[in-house]
């Protein structure tokens, strides 16, 4: 009876133990968690105020080290050389379609959302659906932005124009100002999105289980009416300045459409700017959702845990609310979003405003075969489309055929 005593003690320590484990999953050891970023400007000194919050105040001798990595582009590259080299960060920013090359190497977060998330249906349903559209979470959004319409708010005014809400309403703004100034009112900072939104808006599709499906008359009509704006030149495309917030602010082109984060880079020159949502299509609105998620590769238990918490909090309503207002991304949460805090930043801020008002529009680009370098291609055979007076039946054919290629591989 004696030895059963004690062996009857000794299970419910080891239950006591494990359960002790389960609900306090954090070393009790310090942690230190690495985190792979490419902000800079004023978005990389609001990740360091968060992250010194989060520093000082996790109580379990968590510390975050942000290593900023240049820009996306060299980000990605170092992500896939740190593949090879077995070298990975604990977690970095992403964009969905660069992890498709190392998915193996990616932590899948169900099990961690599933035990201990605050309220993850809070998180906007598109960037939900983005985080888990290889089968698995595989990441949790983070610095979210759509695109918009920034324009001339005092020439729009000056010629009795408004932000056009139609395709037929943004060819009407580009004649006007094109008559009374001889320059643009138009230009897109991402081709490729400028082409899917275009597709979409105009009832189509794009690509579908690794099949083109932009090359139909949806497609055609979607890239023709581009080409058109510009061959008469209502539009103008970026070229050596990458970015339309340059020329914009200059006054070279009277509006352009770009990511609602980069409003911080436009300097006016004499004359105030709006923004607005995006003109919408013959058949509905379709905006791309933009910006980069959080991905975990740390396989160790404690790090894993650490980054977790760490993850945890800066997607929290509170942080994301801070993040939006310093940097101009979007609240990952709907519960931020209508917050009172964020509620008195929208009332002042056309950019939130404008972002606000088309959130059910989203959509986000669906991964496929080789989707990184499609994404390039299409961007580039845009380009030369417009630069080479293609018609659109021959730049989709061109560009389906490319494409189509790169998905057959």
């Amino acid at each position: 009876m004696k030895l059963k005593s004690i062996l009857a003690s000794a299970l419910g320590l080891c239950l006591l133990f494990a359960l002790v484990a389960i609900a306090a999953p954090v070393s009790a050891e310090p942690v230190t968690v690495e985190f792979w970023h490419a902000m800079s400007g004023g978005h990389q000194d609001a990740l360091v105020a968060l992250t010194d919050e989060f520093n000082a105040t996790n109580g379990k001798e968590i510390t975050v080290e942000l290593v900023n990595q240049g820009g996306y582009g060299d980000l990605s590259k170092k992500l896939m050389a740190s593949v090879a080299a077995d070298t990975l960060p604990d977690i970095a920013q992403v964009y969905n379609n660069w992890i498709a090359n190392y998915l193996d190497s990616v932590v899948a977060l169900d099990d961690l959302i599933a035990a201990d998330f605050d309220n993850y249906e809070d998180i906007l349903q598109s960037y939900r659906d983005e985080g888990a559209e290889y089968g698995p979470t595989y990441t949790i959004a983070f610095n979210k932005s759509t695109q918009l319409y920034f324009y001339n708010k005092t020439k729009f005014e000056e010629l009795g124009l408004t932000a056009p809400t139609t395709w037929e309403e943004l060819e009407n703004v580009g004649k006007v100002i094109y008559e009374a100034t001889g320059k643009p009112a138009l230009g897109y900072d991402d081709l490729f999105a400028m082409f899917q939104q275009y597709v979409q808006q105009n009832g189509g599709s794009f690509i579908v289980d690794d099949k083109i499906e932009f090359n139909s008359p949806e497609g055609i009509e979607a890239l023709g009416f581009f080409l058109d704006m510009y061959n008469k030149g209502y539009a103008r495309i970026a070229g050596e300045d990458n970015y339309h917030s340059g020329p914009f602010s200059n006054g070279d082109v009277y509006a352009y459409v770009g990511s609602s984060a980069g409003a911080a880079y436009i300097q006016p020159n004499g004359f105030e700017y709006g923004a607005a949502p995006l003109p919408k299509g013959s058949v509905k609105g379709s905006v791309p959702q933009a910006g980069t998620n959080i991905a975990m590769f740390t396989q160790d238990t404690a790090e894993q845990a650490a980054a977790w918490e760490y993850i945890k909090f800066l997607t929290s309503a509170e942080a994301t609310t801070e993040w939006a207002i310093a940097t101009g991304y979007l609240p990952i949460r709907t519960s931020a979003f209508e917050s009172e805090t964020y509620q008195a930043f929208m009332a002042d801020s056309e950019v939130a405003q404008a972002s606000y008002a088309q959130v059910d529009d989203q959509y986000f680009e669906p991964v496929f075969k080789n989707s990184s370098e499609a994404r390039t291609l299409i961007t580039t055979e845009v380009e030369t489309a417009i630069l080479e007076g293609k018609t659109a039946e021959e730049a989709v054919q061109t560009i389906a055929d490319k494409v189509q290629a790169l998905l057959d591989k």
